[in-house]
Parts: C-alpha cells; structure tokens; sequence
C-alpha cells in the first residue's frame, strides 16, 4: 500500500492546523495581556455565546454532505439546491437568536454590542464549514489549511497593530470588531466555492463520475432538515460540552473569572487539535466510504486509532500538568495565576476527548448518528446541571471538575455502544463463518 500520498495529505492538513492554532493561540495570548481578566472575560463569554449558537447556521449540513458524497458519490448533487434554501433560513434565524439573546439576557450596553457585532464572526464560521466539507470531499487539502490560517493570521495582525500604533483604542469591543472585520475573506472564498458547487463543477475522490441522476428523486427542505437534524444537534451538543461553562462562569461567578478560565480553555482547545484534524479533516469522508464499502479497514482504523489515541491523550496530559504553572504566567502574565490549577484540573480531559474521537466517530457512520446525539445529548445535560451546581460550590475548579466527569461519561456511552450497536453484527458474521 502506497502512504505517501495520505501521509501527504496528512502532513499538509496537520501544517495548516498546527499554524492555525498557534496563530489563534498567540492572539488569545496578546488579547488577554491587553485586556486584563475582567475585559477579556467580557470577550470571551460573548464569543463563545456566538461559536455555541454557530451550529445552528446550516445546523449539520456541512457534515451530512460528508456522508451524503461518501456514500452517493456524485449522485449526492441531487441534495445541494435543498441544502442551500435551509442555510439561507437557519443562518437568517441563528442571526436573529443572538441578537434576541443580546437584548433579553442580562448584558450590559458593551456586551450587547459586542454580541451584536459578532454576528459577522457567525457568518464566518458557516462559511468556513461548509467551504471546508466540499474541500474535504475533494481532497484539496492545501486551500483546506490556507482557510484556516488566513483569518487567524489576519486577526493577529489587525491587532498587533492597533495596539502598537492606537493602544488607547484597544478594548473588548473592538478586539470583537476584527473579529468581524476578518470574516470577510472566509465568507467572499465561500460564496465562490459554493456557487461551483451549485453549478456542479466539483471532483469528488475515490468516486466515478455519474452525469444521469434524473432517475433519482431531489431532496426537499424538509427532508434535508430531518437528515442534518442529528449532524446540527451533534455539533450543538459537541459546543454545549466544550465551552458552555465560560458562559455559566461569567453569569454564575462574574466577568474576571470567566477570562481566567478562558485561558485554561484556550491551551486545552489547542491540544484538542491533534484528533480534530486527524478525524474531523481528514477521516471523516474516509470512514463514511469505508464503512460501507471497506469494512475490514473501517474495523482495522477503530482499533488502531484507538491505541494511538489513548497514547498521545496519556502522553498531552502529562505535559500540560506538568507544564502548566510554569507556561500560564510566562505566557499570559501573573494575573491569571489561579487558572494554574483549573489547567491542571482539566489536562484529565485530553486521554478522555482523545479516545472519544476515536471511538465516537464510528458512531457517525450509517444509521448510528442519531445514537450519538442521544449520547452527546446526555453528557451536555450532564455538564451544563453538574457545572452549575458545581461552580456554585467549587468557584472555576467546579467548572473544570465538571468537565472531566462529563467527558468520562461521554467516553464511556460511546464505547458502550459502538460495541453494541456498531461492531455487534460484524462479530456475528465472523462467527457465522466460523461454524
């Protein structure tokens, strides 16, 4: 078998992820040393309030065309027209969700402004998901990566200079203004690629070409509601489960807190990129295709991903507790001293996640992924009850030890059922051969 080319491929989606968070993290890292605790925290509770209700815009329709594609081939065009007409109506309602959410929720004038604002970074993260489906249905792994560097890079430079040149200008509402601002290349490369979609100038890998697809009936909106229903409800539930508690801190516990904690988060989410990009960039079409098609390797990736998993969870978690008291202040100054031992709390996280990607992920396959939201229903509920009752008592430890136990029960449903569900009537074929 010749690896070069995956190996290839690999390597340049890894490059582009690995500068993409660096540059994502390194702006996180200036943001909050300008901003200080409690005015960062006022950012970062507003952005993830817009990256949780992101999902919504398309609600799943980027990750259904991954399976649609992987397992019609080319006939999977008959399903882009309906797709379109519901990302226009659920990106339109999202909008207007956030706006609502500003208004009705106890936010001060700044907050509701900023949130206003970061509707546009909406529109960017939409554009940058469905941009990334069909790139990743074609294998143009070397765009894939430049949309992901592009607008970090483009952040980060905004602003360093107006904090160099204009450093009276720096504040919450602002650093939300490039946010913005650094949408616009994201959306105007996506309304491009999106009309070669709709007109059907794509190449799909590891697929024959098929121009006859009259025969077959065309999707309605209703229809690609009720299909990307699971993949929207399982991106929702992933963001409940990864960042809801910076939410709940900066009402439950105040502004200050919810920054300190978002610098824990921000290290964390930069070690989550290892089986993000491995799975959700570059698997995932793969393993649609692979299990139909190709069950002996789609079982063969299970286990192996499995053991690779665990190893380099075991082996990140060793390192960020170690490394922690010594990387936040260097870092991000000795004003976030106390998220110490909330990174140390929350590096149990990594073997948990990491292995979940693993085993979770054959839980997208086939008629399962309605199985998985249930699971990832159950463990987002979980969090958000233990979070608040938790940081209530335990202040941002709660928040941390929460998120540990969620990630355990998460980790524990999925390996439960991908047992049962998934590989359940594979050992009884293996079986049935033997005899």
């Amino acid at each position: 078998m010749n690896i070069r080319k995956p190996l290839k491929a690999l390597s340049s989606l890894w490059v582009g992820s690995i500068l993409a968070a660096f540059l994502a993290f390194l702006t996180q890292v200036i943001v909050a040393r300008i901003l200080g605790p409690n005015e960062y925290g006022v950012l970062s509770a507003a952005l993830s309030a817009a990256t949780l209700i992101a999902p919504l815009a398309g609600f799943g329709i980027p990750q259904l065309w991954l399976k649609i594609f992987g397992v019609e081939g080319y006939a999977g065009a008959r399903w882009i027209p309906a797709s379109f007409k519901f990302i226009k109506i659920s990106s339109t309602a999202t909008i207007a969700c956030l706006i609502a959410w500003a208004l009705i929720a106890p936010h001060n004038t700044e907050s509701q402004i900023i949130l206003f604002v970061l509707t546009f970074h909406v529109a960017h993260l939409l554009f940058t998901e469905i941009t990334s489906s069909k790139l990743q249905l074609e294998e143009r792994y070397q765009l894939l990566s430049l949309i992901q560097i592009i607008p970090h890079a483009l952040r980060l430079l905004i602003i360093l200079f107006i904090s160099q040149s204009f450093p009276s200008l720096i504040n919450a509402l602002t650093v939300a203004m490039v946010y913005a601002a650094t949408a616009i290349p994201t959306v105007v490369l996506g309304l491009i690629e999106m009309s070669r979609l709709k007109k059907g100038a794509f190449h799909l890998k590891g697929h024959t070409h098929i121009t006859n697809t009259e025969s077959l009936p065309t999707p309605t909106s209703a229809q690609i509601f009720f299909d990307s229903l699971p993949f929207g409800m399982a991106a929702t539930f992933h963001l409940i489960m990864f960042q809801v508690n910076i939410i709940l801190i900066n009402y439950l516990a105040g502004a200050k807190e919810a920054g300190i904690y978002n610098v824990a988060f921000a290290i964390m989410t930069a070690v989550y990129l290892t089986p993000s990009v491995i799975y959700q960039k570059f698997l995932l079409p793969k393993i649609h295709r692979w299990s139909i098609h190709d069950r002996s390797k789609f079982i063969e990736m299970y286990k192996k991903g499995n053991i690779a998993m665990l190893v380099l969870g075991v082996l990140a978690m060793i390192s960020v507790a170690l490394l922690a008291p010594w990387a936040v202040p260097l870092l991000f100054g000795e004003k976030y001293l106390e998220a110490v031992p909330v990174l140390q709390v929350l590096s149990l996280c990594a073997p948990l996640r990491f292995l979940a990607s693993s085993v979770g992920v054959t839980l997208v396959t086939q008629e399962h992924m309605k199985l998985k939201v249930y699971l990832m229903g159950i463990a987002a509920a979980f969090n958000t009850v233990t979070s608040i009752i938790f940081i209530n008592y335990m202040d941002l430890t709660g928040a941390a030890v929460s998120a540990v136990l969620s990630d355990l029960l998460l980790l524990s449903l999925y390996y439960f059922f991908a047992q049962k569900k998934v590989f359940s009537q594979t050992k009884s074929t293996i079986s049935e051969k033997k005899i």
